[in-house]
């Protein structure tokens, strides 16, 4: 279930920073959620809040270097006065626990990865002059307490539905299994009914599907993936305009997968599936189940069974042992398969994953330079397909007025998930709503953003594919 807004109540103020992806934010609403229950009030400035937290992110060193900094950012407030307790959350506490703790003595509170019954206990303390830390596992059929209460940190239009956490994959340059333990899939009944509280109370048109892994979703739970069957039940609510996709593991890309996806008009014709590289040698060393001919199958037969497809990925590039050759190779697949979203990052050596004490560690500045010439092929790949697109209609969903724009607005097609992907710039003589579904005709073009005109609602919409 979602309680909507911030609360009003007059209680203490609370402020959360939430850092890294969208299944941290989920985490962030979930703690603001107990905290409303509790009588706190959310508010959106960190100063002057009596209570801040930063719900971090530990997954590589960009993201351990952004949390410490907003931690000590935090913590100057509070030197200052301006806020009274400082709470770090989140992975950076997990995976580093009794550490971070002694460097940060400051702090007024510690929570980790499941701390969600806590949090309310540990912000109280910090409140009384008494630090505490929250740091216990819960046995897996208790990570999951349902129903569960979110105070929205995204737009009333979208939300984001966790629908599992860890992983079973074990790629050997990621450190998330150790961190967030095994995969744990919720009920599917469950997430059904906090889709529909979602809809219902909080108006959300298009929800975004987020897990460690989501072509994995019931594994563990029911014995078998079940990620098209809840995708189909969730395509049956009532209001719900747009579903979206992340995280898929291609491996775990199926026929069944497919079939769901073009068969219901609500879920998009978009899908985020991270190959991470496409050297078989990578991929082995990377320990990824999959070879190259496997990728360029499952990747044909999305195209081939859902039209209008837009694929999103990621690869990482610097890896230990990546030869110019295999480098070389990972260019002319993503030549051929022509991605229309991707995301790239230079190997981050992490302690503690499988990969740090491999051999032939690629120098960084080589792992630059094949990071920037990977960019610029990929940005002259996205410019194409965007112009592409000039002189069509699209559905665009309005995400806010342009700041200090009159008669623009920020939107999205079904090919652009927030945050990571492109915007629409639209044009339009009479105002526009944030949520509204509106014809846009497409009239210009960049290498990741689109410009169009609202046209008259009336007007037919390209159908899919075309």
């Amino acid at each position: 279930m979602d309680s909507g807004q911030a609360s009003a109540s007059p209680g203490p103020s609370v402020s959360m920073i939430s850092l890294g992806c969208p299944r941290t934010l989920v985490d962030s609403e979930l703690h603001l959620g107990r905290l409303v229950q509790q009588g706190y009030r959310v508010v959106e400035s960190a100063e002057g809040a009596d209570v801040v937290i930063i719900n971090t992110c530990a997954f590589i060193q960009d993201s351990i270097r952004e949390s410490i900094d907003t931690v000590l950012k935090a913590l100057e407030l509070k030197r200052r006065g301006r806020v009274k307790a400082v709470i770090v959350a989140g992975c950076l506490v997990q995976r580093f626990k009794d550490g971070l703790i002694a460097e940060l003595p400051e702090a007024d509170g510690f929570v980790g990865v499941d701390g969600f019954d806590d949090i309310d206990r540990v912000v109280a303390r910090a409140l009384a002059g008494r630090p505490a830390a929250s740091l216990r596992r819960r046995p897996q059929t208790l990570r999951w307490q349902e129903p569960l209460t979110r105070e929205a940190l995204t737009p009333p239009h979208y939300a984001y539905l966790k629908i599992s956490e860890g992983c079973l994959k074990g790629c050997s340059f990621c450190v998330i299994p150790k961190i967030k333990g095994p995969l744990i899939s919720r009920p599917i009944e469950a997430l059904v009914d906090e889709a529909k509280g979602l809809v219902e109370r909080r108006g959300v048109k298009e929800l975004i599907v987020v897990g460690q892994d989501t072509s994995d979703y019931g594994v563990d739970r029911y014995g078998r993936p079940r990620i098209a069957e809840l995708l189909s039940e969730l395509a049956r609510i009532r209001g719900l305009r747009w579903i979206r996709l992340l995280y898929c593991h291609p491996a775990g890309i199926t026929e069944e997968l497919i079939e769901t996806m073009r068969g219901e008009p609500a879920i998009c014709p978009y899908l985020d599936t991270a190959i991470e590289h496409a050297d078989d040698g990578m991929l082995r060393a990377m320990n990824r189940p999959i070879t190259q001919a496997g990728l360029r199958e499952r990747l044909r037969a999305l195209r081939a069974g859902i039209p209008g497809l837009t694929l999103r990925t990621s690869v990482i590039v610097g890896f230990p042992g990546e030869t110019d050759e295999a480098f070389e190779g990972l260019l002319g697949f993503l030549r051929e398969i022509r991605f229309e979203r991707l995301g790239a990052f230079r190997y981050s050596r992490e302690e503690g994953s499988a990969s740090f004490r491999l051999p032939d560690q690629v120098p960084e500045a080589a792992a630059e330079s094949r990071l920037a010439r990977l960019m610029e092929q990929q940005q002259v790949i996205a410019a194409e397909l965007n112009a592409a697109l000039v002189g069509t209609v699209c559905e665009v969903l309005i995400d806010e007025p342009c700041p200090g724009e009159p008669g623009l607005y920020l939107g999205r097609t079904q090919a652009d998930c927030p945050e990571v992907d492109g915007q629409v710039f639209v044009r339009s003589a009479g105002a526009l709503s944030p949520g509204a579904f509106v014809p846009v005709e497409i009239t210009d073009s960049y290498e990741y953003d689109l410009v169009g005109t609202a046209l008259d609602a009336a007007l037919t919409l390209q159908p899919r594919g075309a």
